[in-house]
């Protein structure tokens, strides 16, 4: 009798403590984790069930180390590998109890269940002045180096000594979260509600814990699984909010188009993804998905990569202009142009609207509404729809507008260099007259409402025909946040009928879609697609009647207190505020009270920056 293939589920929390065991024992645990997956069944004494679960629960033996694990039918399920000694909650047994691998019985048990325990989370309470926590165990540079994180964080990490501390350090995210997972075991309980992740086999462990892989594939829950091979034939349109699983839907169906009954193994299929980050992760993701074969026939690139390549085939001499050039030259225009008479009043009244209007803005209106969609003329400014732009533009606004627009594209071009939008212009140019000829079975597009309609259409320009189309997109907003329709950017992407929607949501909590569409009230027509959050967390806070004055220090007092809770950084808060104005003086407060903070207007939001992200509301529309 053959003996059950199960697969291997891992939670991210898990995926983090594995990093945290020693080199030296990590053989012994590669062993046991092989013949747990071959019978996982308890046997009394390496295997043994934990009593007191809601959900079945295991723990295997490594020497000092403990598996907690569930499994199935055709399924093992890694939840925590967590160690235990003399100092492992001798605070609960009585100080000085030896808890070695010998113990009796009784106390295993009890040991056992205190490690699947983990760090229980408190209710989050919002205090005036909350202590500061210290970290249980020092900092140091072998525990550093065992965790895998980059030597260049030591200086930052290693004076930490309370958790307020390290959470404050400019350090990225995820090496906070592999340090906090490491000193701080969440309870079992909770990391059931984790997604699951996907491991081909003990390889991908042991590739993991040495940093060969940077991430699992998601394990798809029934509803993205249905997705991976529904409407094969395109144009289809997959929509979920963020967290749905939308992005690794995708990935998933590169796999079922490849693998389609009719696949002549040959198909060769694009993935566009948005940024350079997106498109190193998507493709070591669809290597571990794929066959060798599979993936040699699958390209994963930036919209605007392809479209450099398409456009430089054309003119070798292709110079990109960069942020700062750009908003330079626009100024310049913009002064020049302020400085000439006005041929009529009416003129003069629309000179002196744009002149309110910020660089911003205009930089806007030019790379999504004029070269977005390709307006060659004035006339085509002058009839096209601009909902969602915030700013009413009659006759004369637009054809002021207009001239700067022409103004600032000449002197770019006299720089020598190009704008982005001109290069997919060109892209879609060059595909259009036959003189690129290559072409792809299967387009996919991800993050696809964030692409202009002029790198839509170049997207689906690439396909050989409409059947192979398939995007996701972000089902909270409307493209661009502008009203603004697919096929308007391209007649392939006719989406009717073949458009699906993914509700679960695994970041937000069920306290905040709660409290959210408490307050929304749907605009005229608007149908509000309510969310499923499987996470629950602290209720909202509201504090009344605080002084202008005072504002900010409660702001802080809260972030530091959420920050510490959720056990993230404190530069994973935002700030939102009516007016620039506001914003500014929020932000400048915060710095100045010991959290560092930024203002940012709108398309200039840095995630990555490592303050508090001050934003207006209408800025953080969409995000």
């Amino acid at each position: 009798m053959s003996a059950i293939i199960r697969e291997i589920n891992i939670k991210p929390s898990c995926a983090n403590e594995l990093m945290g065991l020693p080199s030296d024992q990590s053989a012994h645990i590669w062993e046991k984790v092989n013949r747990l997956i071959e019978d996982p069944l308890p046997d009394g004494k390496l295997k043994k069930k934990l009593k007191g679960s809601k959900e079945p629960l295991y723990r295997l033996r490594c020497g000092d180390y403990r598996i907690f694990y569930r499994f199935g039918d055709s399924w093992v399920r890694l939840l925590g590998v967590r160690q235990r000694d003399k100092e492992t909650y001798k605070g609960d047994l009585g100080e000085g109890k030896d808890v070695s691998p010998t113990a009796p019985h009784d106390e295993d048990e009890n040991l056992d269940q205190l490690l699947a325990l983990g760090e229980q989370r408190q209710t989050f309470k919002f205090e005036v002045e909350p202590p500061s926590k210290q970290l249980p165990r020092k900092l140091t540079e072998a525990w550093l180096k065992e965790l895998k994180v980059p030597v260049a964080y030591f200086p930052l990490l290693l004076p930490c000594r309370t958790e307020d501390e390290l959470l404050s350090v400019a350090v990225p995210q995820p090496v906070i979260e592999l340090v906090v997972d490491n000193l701080f075991p969440k309870p079992i309980e909770e990391v059931e509600n984790q997604p699951n992740l996907v491991v081909k086999n003990t390889a991908d462990l042991i590739r993991y814990k040495e940093g060969e892989l940077l991430s699992f594939l998601l394990k798809l829950d029934e509803e993205q699984a249905k997705l991976t091979s529904w409407a094969l034939k395109g144009p289809t349109m997959i929509k979920g909010g963020a967290g749905t699983g939308k992005s690794t839907v995708a990935l998933y169906r590169v796999k079922s188009l490849l693998e389609r009954p009719g696949a002549t193994g040959k198909d060769q299929v694009l993935f566009a993804t948005y940024t350079r980050a997106l498109m190193a992760a998507s493709k070591q993701l669809l290597e571990q998905l794929l066959t060798p074969d599979q993936f040699k026939r699958v390209r994963v690139a930036t919209c605007d990569e392809i479209a450099y390549q398409i456009a430089s085939a054309q003119s070798r001499s292709l110079q990109i202009i960069d942020a700062k050039e750009t908003m330079k030259l626009l100024r310049e225009v913009r002064s020049k142009i302020a400085a000439t008479p006005s041929e009529s009043f009416e003129a003069g009244i629309a000179k002196r609207k744009l002149a309110t209007m910020s660089d911003r803005y205009l930089l806007e209106e030019f790379e999504w509404i004029i070269d977005g969609r390709g307006l060659a003329t004035v006339q085509d400014y002058l009839d096209a729809q601009r909902p969602g732009r915030g700013i009413g533009l009659r006759e004369n606004a637009r054809m002021e507008l207009w001239k700067v627009h022409i103004a600032f594209k000449d002197a770019i071009s006299k720089s020598g260099a190009i704008q982005y939008a001109d290069l997919r212009q060109a892209a879609v140019a060059a595909i259009r007259s036959g003189k690129w000829k290559p072409r792809y079975d299967f387009v996919i597009v991800d993050e696809a409402q964030d692409l202009t309609p002029v790198s839509l259409a170049l997207m689906a320009e690439l396909a050989v025909s409409e059947e192979g189309i398939c995007c996701a997109s972000d089902g909270k907003q409307s493209l661009y946040s502008r009203n603004y329709t697919w096929t308007t950017a391209h007649p392939r992407l006719q989406f009717k009928g073949r458009t699906a929607l993914l509700k679960r949501n695994y970041r937000s909590t069920a306290e905040i879609d709660r409290a959210a569409f408490d307050v929304l009230t749907p605009e005229q027509g608007e149908e509000l697609e309510t969310s499923i959050s499987i996470h629950n967390g602290p209720m909202p806070v509201l504090l009344k009647n605080v002084p202008v004055e005072d504002e900010v220090v409660w702001i802080a007092r809260f972030i530091r207190q959420m920050s510490a809770h959720l056990r993230m950084k404190v530069n994973a808060a935002a700030v939102l505020t009516l007016t620039r104005k506001e914003g500014e003086r929020i932000a400048a407060e915060l710095s100045q009270s010991g959290l560092p903070a930024r203002f940012f207007l709108g398309r200039d939001l840095d995630l990555k920056s490592e303050e508090v992200k001050v934003l207006t509301l209408h800025s953080a529309k969409g995000l």
